[in-house]
């Protein structure tokens, strides 16, 4: 994975002294290379506290300067970041807004995603989550700062931020809803050999196992990644940062820039969803509280909440994270507390203890080990693929619902959650960010779905008791029918037939109970707090509602702070128009989707971002090396404050990078033909170029070319020419195989099977190149380039043994 270039010598400027900083951020803008001539091209200073003299403080990323009428400061963006963001996330909104099939189509994007990825999905959540167990054993006294400084905010402050953009919103809308679904058709119940118990147990560990460890997983790893990179290499707070230790200097070119666009559009598109589905359920609840007319036009009560939230988002996010961020979390979460408190107080508080004693118990059993691997396999089968045939098995689709669902949504967040994490975690320890992060939020969601999923599960139960007691006593199934649908009014007294005591009530004031799984679960539950004439229910709803206001506000104000951090290369300062702008997109797409295409418009976005999350899965794979190889780095040179990040790279590595090139002819018509010479990137010469193609088309004559050259005495001809010849006839087999393909699909697995064998027969001969040139890297790297990068591969290597003496023993010395 070491395909890094070598940073050509370069003037990197003085260090940061004294003079240079104030209140720990640099004041003075790093200078163009004129040389470029290009304002579009210009070295960006990022933030950072502290920076010794031999960090380097620029990078030549893409950045834009917009003067502002009647402002003293200027706009400062990538404009291709942003362009890549503002131009795929307003097209994929128009095309949900606008086409009448594209709920359905977006919907086929998202079950072949599923059909084909839910292994991909399902394992790679708890790979994560053992991964960060062993960056927290391993390496969790590296701080994410330097060793003397303090972290910026309290712990309680901490975690009311962390949890108010990570899971606020979720809590309140699947605290109670989910355990009461998952009792329906699932793996666990479909069999209908579990009693009524278990079912319930169940329904809660499956609950926990989508709340717990797997939801958390994925943002440590982007915000470990992220922030080390930042707060310990004085790079730029980006995702593009956090893949340093793999693409080097390639990472402040268009590969980053790609990065970093599309991380916006996830996170923006996370946000919008969230947004527009959240305000269909708080209009639910106003309605039911009576502070919405139920006959009011239903557009005009959704935009109107949502430009009301909006706005009170871009005040909070315009005042700065320590100021009304971090205020609205705090109380945001205190007011979760105190709902969860009150709830538990009314309700039957013993069985709720028991119950969360009981579910740690069982969260611990099955969900670290059997549930996060599970997928469900025979039972994605459908009627004709070996199907079951009993009748005992759940919707084929169950694991796309459900469980591959919040794998995906939870990747599609990471990089908003992950990258504000980072930012509020300055100067703690990984070991502190993992607790903090990862045990307590786990934990307070333990609690919170056995509190109030428990309460909704105990009154579901009662529920169906009261409409048993109707049918049996009084031949009436609603009798106990409440004016609510699916409730029923508890009675305040003993129910006696004839002598015999049929019901005891020994909850009073708990009325009506429910059996609805449904997006008003919560609200029945806070109803069901009536204790006739206090108005207690009255309260408990709207206390919930001004709750999950304050949540959606936290929400959209660090989404808009993480996507003008991304925009404008990391800087942690911004202009307030940056901010206002990104607040203003989140509220225009929400509100242009549910006007124009209603919740079908808004699931349809979700299903996009969650496709288009695919990719940013392998991106997280590879943060979990770069986090290992940052602090092997740390490590290695005496965990010094903040260091220069090219240490980081091999000292030798290939001349030509994989993704170098060819593939730099992207760079140069980003550049408009004017590539800024910091980055270290040419044009793509006339042999790359046509290295590429000559490899794309035959590369089995640069394979002999290699072999043959490495073989300086020629003692292993008769080998390479038998490796050409097994190469040759490999990868005529799985053109022609593949293309056969096409009219019988038997022969696509031979073509896979002939591609893969053309892949390790590169993967070897890499690694011995390698090995003799004395170039570090490793098998996964070998195999990846080998595979699906063969003639970039190849060219590399040939490349590198013109340009290198060398004989049977490895490199040689040339004489000065």
């Amino acid at each position: 994975m070491a395909d890094v270039e070598e940073p050509p010598p370069q003037d990197q400027g003085p260090g940061v002294g004294e003079e240079d900083v104030e209140d720990g951020k640099i004041l003075d803008e790093a200078p163009v290379d004129d040389s470029t001539d290009d304002d579009d091209l210009k070295k960006v200073d990022p933030a950072a506290d502290g920076e010794e003299p031999s960090v380097r403080k620029s990078f030549p990323m893409r950045e834009m300067t917009v003067s502002v009428p009647f402002s003293k400061q200027d706009l400062h963006f990538n404009w291709l970041v942003s362009i890549i963001g503002v131009a795929i996330l307003w097209a994929l909104a128009i095309f949900c807004m606008t086409s009448p099939n594209a709920s359905e189509e977006l919907g086929k994007w998202y079950t072949t995603t599923v059909l084909y990825f839910s292994w991909f999905y399902v394992l790679g959540n708890p790979v994560m989550t053992f991964f960060i167990f062993w960056v927290a054993y391993r390496y969790g006294h590296i701080k994410m700062g330097p060793k003397d400084a303090e972290p910026e905010f309290s712990d309680a402050s901490y975690f009311a931020m962390l949890f108010s953009a990570g899971v606020g919103v979720g809590l309140f809308f699947y605290g109670v809803s989910e355990p009461l679904i998952h009792q329906g058709d699932n793996y666990i119940t479909a069999p209908d050999y579990r009693s009524q118990n278990e079912v319930a147990q169940w329904a809660l560990n499956i609950t926990l196992y989508h709340w717990g460890f797997a939801g958390w997983s994925p943002y440590l790893v982007v915000a470990l990644s992220a922030g080390l990179a930042s707060y310990r290499f004085g790079l730029p707070l980006t995702i593009r940062s956090a893949l340093y230790p793999i693409l080097g200097e390639y990472c402040w070119g268009w590969m980053g820039d790609f990065v970093d666009g599309w991380s916006i559009v996830m996170t923006v598109a996370g946000v919008c969803t969230s947004l527009g589905l959240g305000v269909m359920q708080l209009a639910t609840g106003m309605t039911r509280v009576g502070w919405i007319d139920e006959n009011a036009d239903v557009e005009t009560v959704y935009v109107a909440i949502i430009w009301v939230i909006t706005a009170f988002a871009t005040l909070s996010v315009v005042s700065g994270l320590k100021v009304g961020i971090q205020i609205l979390s705090v109380i945001g979460f205190s007011l979760g507390c105190l709902i969860l408190f009150l709830s538990f107080v009314m309700e039957k508080s013993y069985f709720l203890l028991n119950l969360l004693v009981q579910t740690t118990g069982t969260y611990l059993q099955w969900c670290l080990f059997q549930v996060p691997f599970w997928t469900d396999a025979f039972g994605s089968l459908k009627q004709g693929e070996g199907g079951a045939t009993d009748d005992k098995s759940p919707p084929t689709a169950w694991m796309g619902w459900w469980t591959v669902f919040y794998m995906a949504w939870w990747v599609a967040w990471a990089c908003f959650v992950g990258m504000f994490i980072a930012r509020i975690s300055k100067n703690r320890s990984l070991r502190n960010i993992i607790g903090g992060v990862f045990l307590a939020p786990t934990a307070y969601s333990l609690v919170w779905f056995c509190f109030m999923g428990g309460i909704g599960l105990r009154q579901q139960r009662q529920a169906l008791e009261l409409e048993k007691l109707g049918t049996d006593v009084f031949g009436d199934a609603a009798h106990y029918a409440s004016s609510f649908p699916n409730c029923y009014d508890v009675p305040q007294e003993d129910v006696v037939v004839d002598g015999v005591t049929m019901f005891t009530n020994t909850l009073l004031g708990i009325t009506p109970v429910c059996n609805e799984a449904s997006s008003n679960s919560w609200f029945n539950v806070m109803y069901s707090f009536s204790y006739p004439g206090t108005g207690a229910d009255g309260f408990m709803s709207g206390l919930s509602i001004f709750a999950l206001a304050i949540y959606f506000i936290t929400s959209s104000d660090s989404g808009s702070l993480v996507v003008d951090t991304l925009a404008s290369n990391g800087a942690e300062e911004h202009h307030w128009v940056q901010r206002v702008f990104w607040a203003f997109t989140e509220g225009a797409v929400a509100t242009g989707l549910l006007v124009a295409g209603g919740s079908d418009a808004l699931s349809s976005l979700q299903a996009a971002s969650i496709v288009f999350g695919l990719p940013f899965n392998f991106i997280i794979f590879f943060m979990c090396y770069t986090i290992q190889q940052m602090c092997k780095t740390l490590e290695e040179n005496g965990d010094a404050d903040v260091m220069d990040a090219a240490v980081m790279l091999p000292k030798k590595t290939w001349q030509m990078p994989v993704f170098g090139g060819i593939f730099n002819l992207v760079e140069f018509i980003l550049s408009f033909g004017r590539i800024n010479v910091d980055l270290g990137i040419a044009p793509p010469t006339n042999q790359e170029m046509g290295g590429f193609f000559k490899n794309l088309l035959v590369p089995f004559l640069s394979l002999h070319s290699i072999c043959s050259s490495i073989d300086m005495k020629g003692k292993h001809s008769k080998a390479n020419w038998l490796m050409t010849g097994a190469y040759t006839f490999f990868h005529v087999c799985w053109i022609a195989l593949f293309i056969c393909g096409t009219i019988n699909y038997g022969f696509v697995a031979f073509g896979w099977s002939a591609f893969f064998i053309n892949a390790l027969i590169l993967t070897s001969l890499r690694i011995h190149v390698r090995g003799k040139l004395g170039i570090r890297g490793n098998v996964v790297g070998d195999f990846i380039a080998g595979s699906f990068l063969y003639p970039q591969a190849l060219l590399q290597m040939e490349m590198q043994l013109q340009h290198e003496d060398y004989d049977e023993d490895g490199p040689v010395e040339k004489e000065a």
